[in-house]
């Protein structure tokens, strides 16, 4: 699982991904950019953690309430 060390590793992260995407950001925006970036980032390592087909949730759906012109 990857996870970030510290804000300023975030921080160098953050510039060289944008810096090879090419991406020019307004200096008033930057840091709302970068704290989005964190946290999305922080979500995503949430998700590749190991899971057991326990811990992932069932669907279980009724028929008779599925489809155009289902009378409920």
């Amino acid at each position: 699982m990857t996870t970030f060390q510290d804000e300023k590793t975030d921080r160098l992260m953050f510039q060289k991904l944008t810096q090879i995407l090419g991406l020019t950001l307004p200096a008033d925006r930057e840091q709302a950019i970068y704290e989005g970036y964190a946290g999305l980032r922080t979500m995503a390592d949430g998700l590749r953690r190991p899971r057991t087909a326990a811990s992932e949730p069932a669907g279980t759906f009724d028929p008779t309430t599925i489809g155009r012109g289902a009378e409920q």
